[in-house]
């Protein structure tokens, strides 16, 4: 693919920019003269897919938002439009989601622990740089409306997240050890988005990391 002209103009890209949630300080040093939004232990960065045209993607920069003579927030707004489409959300079971393994599970009689039954998995429908879905409020404050209950959040992968119900039983330290086993025996490094558990509560509307008991 060709690459992308600095100088391509607002107007022209505002409907091609989506939301990508990384690890802050893995991706730090990558970030310069990128534009991001700091979020929790995260970085909101905004990529431009042209696709389309036939050309490279980019992240938009600093520099780009000041020749279009915008500012971050106009970014991020242009983004969460795009990003958030309701054809492009994917909220799903999580047995539903991997289905051959929920196949393998039955035939060999494993036990599944009842958490893992309703974990629901939250990703875009590409299956791509999902986990930004942790800042969509409206389908977080949705789905916990329908368990009724307020959810933890799990950083799967920059890929998707996965949600389960709140209750006075849940285990923050064990679902904390749960990420970090996925993070250090099945997440590829270039996938890898948090150790952290994430919180949602629907009263607030807001998003914050879990702390064990």
């Amino acid at each position: 693919m060709n690459e992308i002209n600095i100088s391509i103009n607002w107007e022209s890209v505002k409907e091609k920019i989506f939301l990508r949630l990384v690890n802050y300080e893995k991706y730090r040093a990558d970030m310069e003269g990128k534009a991001y939004i700091k979020f929790l232990d995260l970085a909101i960065l905004f990529y431009c897919d042209c696709t389309e045209w036939g050309c490279n993607g980019f992240y938009v920069s600093r520099k780009q938002i000041l020749m279009w003579h915008r500012d971050i927030n106009d970014i991020y707004q242009a983004a969460l439009e795009n990003t958030y489409r309701k054809d492009n959300t994917l909220v799903t079971p999580i047995l539903n989601f991997f289905p051959e393994e929920s196949v393998y599970i039955a035939q060999n009689g494993m036990d599944v622990m009842p958490i893992e039954k309703e974990m629901i998995v939250l990703a875009n429908q590409s299956l791509f740089f999902g986990a930004a879905m942790l800042l969509n409020i409206s389908v977080l404050k949705k789905l916990a409306d329908q368990l009724d209950s307020n959810l933890y959040l799990l950083p799967s992968s920059v890929h998707e997240i996965i949600a389960v119900r709140s209750d006075p039983n849940t285990d923050v330290s064990y679902l904390t050890e749960m990420v970090n086993e996925a993070n250090n025996y099945v997440v590829e490094p270039e996938d890898y988005l948090s150790d952290h558990v994430y919180y949602f509560d629907r009263e607030k509307c807001e998003v914050t990391i879990a702390v064990p008991a």
